[in-house]
């Protein structure tokens, strides 16, 4: 007996969901010094804050031959462990002053305005559409700095900048995208390759096509 008729339709929009929120998450993984999974972001800042601890402790061994002696018997790279904590706290709070969620709010916030002002010069020069300018550099690297910590949230980030553009600007989903794709080829660390993937994963359907703003 065939199943009910709503299951195919909601079956796909799990499988969507589910793939824009974990795909980013599994494309931009990254294997820590133990051995498990994280958000590559948070594994560069652990490998980063894990050499400038094992610095200090081989400097305090060196004036130390008792604790250098101790130290090899250490089941466990003690600078690593030492590591760990601070970088997740820098991944949940960037520098103890803000939640990343704040991040996130200024991010939209920035995208926005720099589209709020494409939008305003348009209208001053009597134009029916606005042409957009390339987001921020500086804007695109804090991007990066969050898309990489948080992958899982990746689709959630742009689905609202593609709702708000629409909302309060009356800027087409496809015609946003294709600005942030054409941004994060100009400006972000990501190779071109991952960041055609992540869009693929994390921007909704209506957005995917076609690439050109």
């Amino acid at each position: 007996m065939d199943g009910p008729l709503w299951s195919v339709p909601v079956a796909g929009d799990w499988a969507e969901q589910y793939r824009s929120t974990h795909g980013p998450e599994t494309l931009l993984a990254g294997t820590t010094f133990f051995g498990n999974t994280q958000p590559r972001g948070l594994v560069s800042d652990h490998n980063r804050m894990t050499e400038i601890i094992r610095h200090s402790i081989e400097d305090e061994d060196a004036r130390n031959a008792k604790r250098q002696s101790a130290r090899k018997h250490e089941p466990h790279d003690a600078a690593a462990t030492l590591a760990w904590w601070p970088a997740v706290a820098l991944t949940e709070s960037p520098g103890s002053l803000f939640p990343v969620s704040a991040l996130r709010t200024t991010l939209i916030e920035a995208v926005l305005g720099g589209l709020a002002d494409d939008v305003e010069r348009a209208r001053k020069w009597g134009k029916e559409e606005p042409s957009l300018g390339d987001v921020r550099t500086d804007v695109v690297k804090l991007l990066d700095w969050y898309i990489e910590r948080t992958p899982d949230h990746t689709a959630g980030l742009f689905g609202e900048i593609l709702l708000i553009a629409r909302t309060r600007l009356d800027l087409p989903a496809q015609k946003v995208a294709g600005l942030l794709r054409r941004s994060l080829h100009l400006d972000s660390a990501m190779s071109g390759e991952t960041i055609d993937a992540l869009l693929e994963m994390a921007l909704p359907p209506s957005a995917k096509s076609p690439r050109g703003c």
